[in-house]
């Protein structure tokens, strides 16, 4: 693959982590809002939320920069771990018959399954990144694909070469 197309991959990975971030916060937002339920696996949802909002606001331009190899692929590696602790927990929280039970609004199935979804999304454009983002780090160590070798440039001559230039130790006396 070509690197403008690596980097528009990541481009467009980032951006859909970013929405996916937003859609979790303003659901898990409303939740927190609106019931007075403050469980770890929810606040632990909304921490990495938010805190992905904010990173990739910015990591969202970034590949578009011609010189990005791929620097960010150690920190989708983190958030990725950190997504799937999320998708892992909204799972075990609110799928199937567990939905309607959990204290955490009752009845509002569609806007938890939401939740779960978009945590996985997620996590699954992380992972993708990850791969895309490697692949730019491991082309970026070969020298010859950051900076092409320099041409060899010759100097113009000034009409002689070496062997028709006088010695100093002959005279001309």
């Amino acid at each position: 693959m070509a690197h403008g197309t690596l980097r528009a991959v990541a481009a467009f990975c980032h951006f859909m982590v970013f929405a996916s971030a937003a859609i979790v916060t303003g659901l898990v937002s409303a939740f927190l809002d609106t019931w007075s339920f403050r469980g770890y696996r929810v606040v632990f949802q909304e921490v990495i939320a938010v805190t992905t909002l904010v990173v990739y606001l910015f990591a969202m331009f970034v590949p578009i920069l011609k010189s990005y190899r791929g620097f960010f692929a150690p920190v989708n590696f983190i958030f990725s771990y950190l997504w799937l602790a999320s998708f892992i927990f909204s799972s075990q929280d609110w799928s199937g018959r567990l939905c309607a039970q959990t204290s955490l609004s009752n009845g509002r199935c569609a806007q938890k399954r939401t939740v779960e979804a978009f945590n996985f999304i997620g996590f699954f454009f992380l992972i993708i990144n990850v791969i895309f983002e490697g692949i730019l780090l491991w082309r970026s160590r070969d020298d010859s694909y950051v900076t092409p070798p320099p041409a060899a440039k010759e100097r113009p001559g000034t009409g002689g070469t070496d062997a028709s230039a006088p010695s100093a130790a002959q005279n001309p006396a």
